[in-house]
């Protein structure tokens, strides 16, 4: 290994005593092997901190930096101070990357010079770690505006990989935002204008659902959303107002689709007559996933698999 790596991997982890050992393993499991891991323990009051710190003393390449209770987005931020690479990748404590995640996103930041995010598909898991027929679209090409309003591509932060001056361009993550603060850092991106943000058709990341996840409280991620919204269109007015009644109602099929997801078929129901009522043409405007959507959570009585496939189409 360099003495300055080829990326710096950023850990945020509060409570994830049974989750955090597997996330780590995700990581020295990479084909790409020059990378420094930083675990930020936040507060925690379990055993994570003691299972960093043995991780650390068995592979130098990993840091441990422990603080009081902050939220993920300032141990972020920190995270990205204390980095030493040019690339950062972000990765929770109960998430975990495919093996040749960190070299094809080399690759690509190697021959696209314009290219500041690169994203992958996303494999959903259940609370054990396993493998749900869930798997998020693809995003093959450059991300728009509207795309990003409308709805979080990379599902989760544990998606970034990002060059370390997108950051000193654009800032990091809102410290007063605790839901859709992912999304709100990468529509700031987008609208800077100063950096491409770019989905990979390839199946990189496996993310965990859990019920104590706070991606799980799907009203605190609408209001999040709704607070994003706010902020995007008093500073870049001219870019973001024009997008926003057209994201209302993707965004709100997304949600009943992260509720079918966690088998809650009404709350699906709810969100998805939310965004028919703003926008009935969307049926026709985009059928496939809306009448998917309404079909997983009509027939939430099918054996759980087969609906679940549903939501993944």
């Amino acid at each position: 290994m360099t003495n300055r790596p080829q990326v710096s991997v950023i850990m945020p982890a509060y409570n994830a005593e049974r989750t955090i050992s597997d996330s780590i393993r995700s990581v020295k499991s990479q084909t790409l092997t020059d990378w420094e891991l930083i675990i930020l323990d936040d507060g925690s009051s379990d055993e994570t901190l003691r299972l960093a710190r043995t991780h650390a003393e068995r592979d130098r390449r990993i840091r441990v930096i422990s603080q009081r209770n902050s939220g993920p987005s300032i141990a972020r931020n920190r995270g990205v101070e204390e980095a030493r690479a040019d690339v950062v990748a972000f990765l929770d404590a109960d998430d975990r990357w495919a093996a040749e995640r960190l070299a094809g996103c080399m690759r690509i930041f190697s021959r696209e010079p314009d290219i500041g995010v690169v994203f992958s598909r996303t494999r959903f898991m259940d609370q054990l770690g396993e493998r749900l027929g869930t798997l998020s679209p693809a995003f093959k090409n450059k991300l728009c505006i509207a795309q990003l309003m409308a709805e979080n591509p990379a599902c989760s932060t544990s998606n970034f990989v990002c060059r370390r001056a997108v950051f000193e361009d654009c800032g990091g993550f809102a410290r007063d935002l605790h839901f859709a603060e992912d999304q709100e850092w990468l529509l700031r991106v987008a609208l800077e204008g100063r950096w491409d943000i770019c989905g990979v058709n390839a199946e990189w990341l496996f993310y965990r659902s859990s019920a104590e996840s706070q991606s799980s409280d799907l009203e605190k991620m609408r209001e999040g959303w709704g607070e994003l919204m706010r902020r995007a269109m008093a500073a870049y007015p001219e870019q973001a107002t024009p997008h926003y009644h057209i994201a209302y109602a993707p965004f709100h099929r997304y949600l009943a689709r992260r509720a079918l997801r966690m088998g809650r078929p009404s709350s699906a129901l709810n969100y998805l007559g939310m965004a028919i009522r703003h926008e009935p043409l969307i049926i026709l405007r985009q059928p496939k996933r809306t009448l998917l959507t309404l079909a997983g959570a009509c027939l939430s009585c099918l054996p759980h698999p087969l609906f679940k496939e549903l939501v993944a189409k």
